[in-house]
């Protein structure tokens, strides 16, 4: 009792394909009235290959994140995975049972672990997350881990043949990306490390301005319905005032090596959501050098959008051991959560990884 929360392993898949905004709009049987690149600043994102699923993407995830770790799959006390998307066969092949925990229990020795799904739109890593911390705090598991696929760009190429207006509900379909994420949780004895504060919660009666669901063309597949001006203007306000009330008059107010890292759904909102949050604080607490940006490669990665962020700037070299980290959630739902993290040596982990995964690389490069 009183531990913190570490993540102890992460790992991020993002598949090898690119798709620019540019293709996307082009692709349109009636074009977005705005430019889009311009609105979002997302110039392109990662897009599976023809025969690669929801499902593959949490697989890589996860065996990335134990080829960082020092635990095994049978080490694992308790697996849930997040995923919005259940796109996982040819012909739009969905699959809602078994579940996508079970099925990665399938393919891992998870022997040892509570398996079960619990999607909650984007917020759903960090759902799983605040389930898995309190596991942890009430000493029913040792360890546990969160795990998505997003295999989404489906809904932009649905967008792509089924809007019909240049201010459409599918415009936001415009924006997402593919991408696997996966950490492993336990608690730490050190208390400068781990996650020091961490609050989600739902806004219920905004529910239905964001709706999944099959497309009733002769098509098929899956679409997003989105009032995305309705979301943005609710869901920042809120942002900006339950943020400030956890960093203001704190360390965090004026702490150094400090990130920010919203959901990364354009530009303009992260732009925004930074100038609503220095508003409410009475002076800048979020600024252009500590909020990160990750859409602009990216796009929107849904659940999988903040830690697919954290594991670039991890590499690129931003994010380092030691750093703070302040996570804003925000999802349809509509969900809103934030969170105070402080780093262990696990940059220094990914990057000693990443070192000898790019010498393998090489050395398969030249090989062939």
């Amino acid at each position: 009792m009183g531990q913190n929360t570490v993540i102890e392993s992460l790992g991020v898949y993002t598949p090898e394909g690119r798709l620019s905004t540019k293709e996307l709009v082009d692709g349109c049987v009636v074009k977005p009235a705005l430019d889009l690149e311009d609105l979002t600043g997302i110039k392109t994102r990662p897009v599976v290959a023809e025969n690669e699923y929801a499902l593959d993407l949490a697989r890589e995830a996860a065996s990335r994140c134990f080829n960082i770790s020092k635990y095994q799959p049978e080490d694992i006390d308790l697996v849930i995975c997040t995923n919005i998307s259940r796109y996982n066969g040819p012909d739009f092949k969905a699959s809602f049972e078994p579940s996508t925990a079970a099925l990665l229990a399938r393919d891992f020795n998870f022997s040892n672990a509570i398996t079960f799904d619990e999607p909650n739109a984007c917020a759903g890593m960090f759902t799983g997350l605040y389930i898995v911390d309190a596991y942890l705090k009430a000493g029913l598991i040792k360890r546990g881990m969160v795990i998505s696929g997003e295999s989404l760009t489906c809904l932009a190429r649905n967008a792509q043949k089924e809007m019909k207006a240049p201010f459409d509900p599918q415009l936001a379909c415009l924006t997402v990306g593919d991408a696997g994420a996966a950490f492993i949780l336990e608690q730490t004895e050190t208390p400068d490390t781990g996650f020091h504060e961490m609050d989600v919660f739902t806004v219920a009666e905004h529910c239905d301005l964001c709706i999944g669901t099959y497309s009733r063309e002769k098509h098929g597949g899956f679409v997003m319905y989105t009032d995305s001006i309705k979301i943005h203007q609710i869901a920042i306000g809120m942002t900006a005032e339950h943020v400030g009330r956890m960093v203001r008059g704190t360390k965090w107010e004026n702490s150094e090596n400090h990130h920010y890292i919203m959901h990364q759904t354009g530009t303009r909102a992260i732009k925004t959501t930074k100038k609503s949050i220095n508003d409410w604080v009475g002076k800048e607490v979020c600024s252009t050098q500590n909020a990160i940006v990750n859409v602009i490669e990216r796009g929107n990665g849904a659940s999988t959008a903040h830690f697919v962020a954290l594991w670039d700037h991890i590499r690129n070299g931003t994010i380092k051991s030691k750093d703070n980290i302040l996570f804003a959630v925000q999802s349809s739902g509509i969900n809103l959560g934030a969170a105070l993290y402080t780093l262990d040596d696990l940059p220094m982990r990914v990057m000693n990884w990443s070192g000898i995964e790019k010498h393998h690389e090489i050395k398969k490069a030249a090989q062939r």
